[in-house]
């Protein structure tokens, strides 16, 4: 799926070429200098190398911001950024953090680097299998490592959750400088974790050792860091990968307090009207298809008429400061936009904005451990006035997962396309098609190979004596330079797993099955331009074409070595606790003194 090595150095050299003329390094004007004429003259027109940018906001819904249809928080960074970059409409991410993040950083598919689930979810099988090390595995290596080895500074800051160890954790994988939370979340305010029974108390890595973290808010810790690395490195002239990995929108949902407080009384009107609202915004928008019909409900949410007064006050304080973590978050990343503005290195700089996965539909007893209260009412402050606060501990919950889903099928864990579509948007040094949108399909995977093309580096075959994953995805560049009208030509195929849900793409064919009662334990068949809110299960009328991509799929799932999930754990560990055969989740158990 990616070109040939002589076929890539001829794209990168013709991309660079054009970038030129807006990023050229000045010829030495010193009459002392002893280079030939010539030599001067290649420097002149050689061009700068790009810098690059990633940002990753985690667990943030496809609608959630301005450029992809929410019309109720303020974003005027990203608003702003929108005007300058393409708006990608169809861009698929894995449907949780860490697989998503294998897949970005290494190109490769997420099974082959050690990410085929999630550390903190896996049966016995999975714990001894290839594959499945729950993190990055020797068959991996990172573009912060390539881009290392061609001459780039490389940072990160965020949350990492690719592994701690010594051959996994950042500073093994490239990045010269990193403070990363090792994990899956915690605390935005503080050390304490997600899980009292096994991770009660984050850990922090810098440059690759446990460190402590400073004190404030995580967003705006990390763009400090990021600012500050890029400042620090600056002077040698070389060109540098920033990787910003948010923790926001990540439960529990935190924030500072003035955040909050500007969208006090917001969302009072409840998740369904804003659901209604979001989509006629979208169609309006164009962020999606003008035939796109909205999945309907599903019973796990009840409808907000339903609830009681006390329920519905206490699910309006969670968008609340849901809100106002969107907010803040889109504040600091206009603040590192800014610095390189006023620092004269912006429009030198390739920036990627992305989510990691769909919107999270958990409140915080749904993590193993968590389920009877104990621990969160014992460390934690969550009653009504504070949450969001310091000290609070409370999650989002499905009512505005799905709206930020919006107007898709299910959330975060499942590969629909609530679960995988992601609101992306990049922005090239000199870039033509500022302002625009495409619905032209990608993947996660393509990043990589278009960061190497962009960069002009080269990814060797091995590492040390392991051979590496193949890359999985296409360079963007010739759709981003124009020679192109799409990613992928109209039959691209293209297959994901995770947690036993799973697809098969073919074109416009998606081929999805999820266990009952999310979907109907069997494979189901949807036209991704007819119908991107998964409305209506066609596999009946083409049979045939179900048969090829399922024997397709199981090809696609021998290559890269997926196993078969027991399912019994994998409700009893996750997924039962969105099973809404059981009924309606309005609240959690665990947090009934904020219903007070």
């Amino acid at each position: 799926m990616i070109p040939f090595p002589n076929q890539r150095a001829a794209l990168a050299a013709g991309v660079l070429a054009l970038l030129a003329s807006a990023c050229s390094t000045p010829a030495d004007p010193k009459p002392a200098d002893a280079r030939s004429a010539d030599a001067r003259s290649a420097t002149t027109m050689q061009p700068k190398r790009p810098n690059i940018l990633i940002v990753v906001a985690d667990d943030l819904g496809f609608g959630d911001i301005g450029p992809f249809g929410d019309a109720r928080v303020s974003t005027p960074q990203l608003d702003a950024f929108s005007r300058e970059a393409l708006r990608m409409t169809n861009f698929h991410v894995q449907p949780t953090c860490s697989p998503t993040r294998a897949a970005l950083l290494t190109g490769a598919d997420n099974h082959r680097v050690g990410l085929g689930s999630m550390r903190e979810t896996r049966d016995k099988r999975m714990e001894t299998a290839p594959n499945y090390e729950g993190a990055l595995n020797g068959h991996a290596l990172t573009i912060a490592q390539v881009l290392k080895d061609n001459g780039y500074h490389t940072y990160m800051a965020g949350k990492w959750h690719l592994g701690a160890g010594p051959a996994n954790n950042p500073a093994a994988q490239g990045f010269e400088r990193s403070f990363a939370l090792a994990g899956g979340g915690g605390s935005h305010w503080d050390s304490h974790g997600l899980v009292g029974s096994m991770y009660p108390v984050s850990t922090f890595l810098k440059d690759g050792k446990k460190a402590e973290r400073p004190p404030g808010y995580s967003s705006d810790i990390y763009a400090d860091m990021v600012i500050d690395w890029i400042r620090d490195g600056a002077a040698d002239g070389k060109p540098f990968l920033a990787y910003l990995a948010f923790q926001a929108v990540h439960d529990p949902v935190q924030a500072p307090g003035s955040y909050i407080d500007k969208y006090k009384g917001k969302f009072d009107a409840g998740y369904d009207k804003a659901r209604v609202e979001r989509f006629e915004n979208m169609l309006r928008m164009g962020v999606i298809p003008p035939n796109t019909r909205m999945a309907p409900r599903i019973p796990l949410v009840p409808e907000w008429s339903a609830l009681s007064e006390p329920q519905r006050q206490y699910q309006a304080r969670l968008m609340e400061v849901y809100a106002a973590m969107i907010d803040n978050m889109d504040h600091n990343f206009g603040r590192v936009v800014q610095y390189l503005k006023d620092s004269g290195q912006y429009d030198n700089t390739a920036v990627v904005f992305l989510s990691d996965n769909g919107p999270t539909p958990v409140y915080m007893d749904f993590y193993p451990g968590n389920a009877d209260g104990k621990w969160i009412s014992q460390t934690f402050d969550n009653r009504f006035d504070n949450i969001g606060r310091e000290k609070s501990f409370a999650g989002l919950g499905p009512g505005w997962a799905v709206v930020g889903a919006t107007p898709l099928r299910l959330f975060k864990f499942f590969q629909t396309e609530g679960g995988t579509l992601s609101p992306m948007m990049i922005k090239l040094p000199g870039f033509a098609k500022g302002g625009t949108m495409t619905d032209s399909f990608a993947a996660v995977e393509d990043l990589f190979p278009t960061l190497l093309d962009l960069s002009g580096a080269t990814r060797p075959a091995t590492r040390g004596d392991q051979a590496l994953a193949p890359l999985k995805g296409s360079s963007m560049l010739p759709m981003l330079s124009g020679r192109s009208a799409s990613v992928h030509p109209a039959d691209y195929e293209q297959a994901q797993e995770l947690w036993g849900s799973m697809y098969y793409r073919k074109g416009d064919w998606k081929l999805l099955w999820l266990p009952k009662p999310f979907g109907t334990g069997e494979w189901e068949l949807y036209n991704m331009t007819d119908d991107r809110g998964e409305t209506t299960n066609v596999a009946g009328q083409h049979p045939a074409l179900v048969a090829e991509l399922k024997d397709k799929y199981r090809q696609w799932a021998a290559v890269n070595g997926v196993l078969d999930w027991d399912y019994d754990l994998l409700f009893r560990e996750a997924l039962g606790y969105f099973d809404w055969t059981k009924g309606p989740l309005a609240s959690p158990a665990s947090d009934k003194a904020a219903l007070k």
